[in-house]
């Protein structure tokens, strides 16, 4: 598509720029419109500005269709994990991760656990869509057996699935932006722990601290929690051994299976495993849970809550979500629109603390005008790492910045398309666990507590800047000549 790729003005970069800020605060924040008419609306705004700048219709139809070309992965992502949800519903799969996480951790404990295990999940699979759409929806059922705030729970999931995108050799971001700033992943990965450890270490305490909120469960909880396990032992069989098959899928993807194929092999691993251990379901029951979802009667409220859901058809508008959202960001991709605004900026630039701050911001200005992480990572990386060379920063600092921003950024900007996925998969909007998101929050901000301190900043040579980022690095001629 590079071929039909034009760059706008600057005044109209600035104009669209603006416009699609408008439409999104004002029919998502104010007129609280409904998402998919917010995100036609801006779609189609964006369009007509392309037509009025010049671009033919034939060259629109090229960006749309370039646009819905890239959300194919993702989508095909969305129909495996609806498929996956509803044949691991009605195989008691689910119901045997909710009874035996509702019998194991305690309310207490459950945030700080499960922040840790979503960690290590994401971190061996090397995708946060792999461990929201397995250790995500479980967490996420005994987050509403045990009566935690569904935000809360929904923030935590999305902190550990993060990490292992941001921190994981096995992911894809974590290999984008060591290979955007020229250099190797674990040295990328080395330089990332400057604002992760202290990021990680912080979230784990406030869900600890959060979870001793809900010590004390009263008495009419307790009944209700046992309601919930008698019901779920009754409608289905529950045996740890059904366990095994959301672990082989896990495997799969750390076996770098792509992770679509992986859950297409969960979810038919679930209907075997249904027509087994659950003869109580008709074969139809349990072929149509593939497509509809699992649907129930139960006496227990809370637990047609927590299993009537599920199927193909769940994920229908969280894939026109984002359908819209990507092909948006194609569009103005190929406008150049955030390339113009960026240009302008970048050789201004020459204190390390200034250019640090710049590429977060450009990177999370990327993610609210594309939704695309990668876009986020790429698009940033290209137009300041002449600026890093010029400032005389450590490549390392520029691939680090990125993934603090794009990768991070993506799960907390409501309408990208990662953060829909969580909405799709978890049922929370990032709006509504974004307070609770600790880890994604942190890291940009422990980024740029480097940036001004120094802590963690090095020029080309290996020198730490510290105390030093608020002015021009200065090196001897001869490293200057070298590099």
């Amino acid at each position: 598509m590079s071929e039909n790729k034009k760059t706008v003005s600057f005044p109209i970069a600035i104009l669209t720029l603006a416009v699609v800020a408008g439409i999104m605060s004002l029919g998502l924040a104010i007129l609280k419109l409904n998402t998919m008419v917010t995100f036609i609306l801006t779609f189609l705004a964006v369009c007509l500005i392309a037509v009025c700048v010049g671009t033919k219709f034939n060259a629109l139809e090229d960006m749309i269709l370039a646009g819905f070309k890239k959300t194919a992965q993702v989508c095909m992502i969305f129909i495996a994990v609806g498929m996956v949800v509803g044949a691991w519903i009605i195989s008691g799969i689910v119901p045997s991760i909710i009874y035996y996480g509702l019998m194991i951790f305690t309310p207490s404990s459950f945030l700080a656990l499960g922040f840790v295990v979503c960690c290590v999940v994401s971190f061996f699979t090397g995708s946060a869509y792999a461990a929201l759409g397995t250790m995500g929806i479980a967490f996420m059922a005994i987050g509403y057996g045990m009566d935690i705030n569904p935000a809360l729970v929904a923030g935590m999931s999305v902190s550990g699935a993060v990490f292992g995108d941001k921190m994981s050799p096995f992911s894809d971001t974590t290999n984008m932006a060591p290979a955007t700033a020229g250099i190797d992943v674990f040295t990328h990965i080395k330089s990332m722990l400057w604002t992760v450890i202290p990021a990680f270490v912080i979230s784990l305490v406030l869900y600890f601290v959060l979870g001793l909120r809900y010590t004390d469960t009263s008495p009419d909880a307790l009944q209700e929690l046992h309601n919930i396990m008698d019901t779920l032992k009754n409608t289905f069989t529950i045996s740890p051994f059904l366990l095994l098959v959301p672990v082989l899928t896990i495997l799969l993807v750390v076996k770098k299976v792509p992770a679509t194929i992986a859950l297409l092999i969960g979810a038919i691993m679930g209907v075997i495993v249904a027509f087994i251990a659950q003869p109580q379901f008709t074969y139809t029951q349990v072929l149509t849970a593939l497509a509809s979802g699992f649907s129930g009667e139960f006496e227990v409220a809370a637990v047609g809550k927590l299993l009537n859901r599920g199927g193909i058809t769940s994920m229908t508008s969280t894939i026109i979500y984002t359908i819209f959202a990507i092909e948006l960001g194609e569009i103005m991709y190929q406008l150049g629109v955030l390339t113009v605004l960026l240009d302008k900026i970048r050789d201004r630039l020459e204190k390390p603390c200034n250019l640090i701050i710049a590429t977060l911001l450009s990177c999370l200005a990327t993610v609210m005008l594309t939704t695309s992480q990668y876009m986020a990572i790429l698009l940033p990386g290209e137009v300041f790492e002449d600026s890093y060379k010029k400032a005389k920063v450590a490549p390392y600092i520029l691939s680090r910045t990125l993934e603090d921003g794009g990768t991070l950024f993506a799960f907390l900007v409501p309408w990208s398309a990662a953060a829909i996925y969580s909405l799709g998969v978890l049922g929370v909007s990032a709006v509504e666990y974004l307070p609770y998101a600790f880890l994604p929050i942190l890291c940009p901000l422990f980024a740029v507590v480097c940036a001004i301190t120094g802590i963690g900043v090095f020029d080309v040579k290996g020198n730490s800047l510290r105390g030093k980022t608020m002015k021009r690095v200065e090196l001897p001629e001869e490293v200057e000549e070298t590099k």
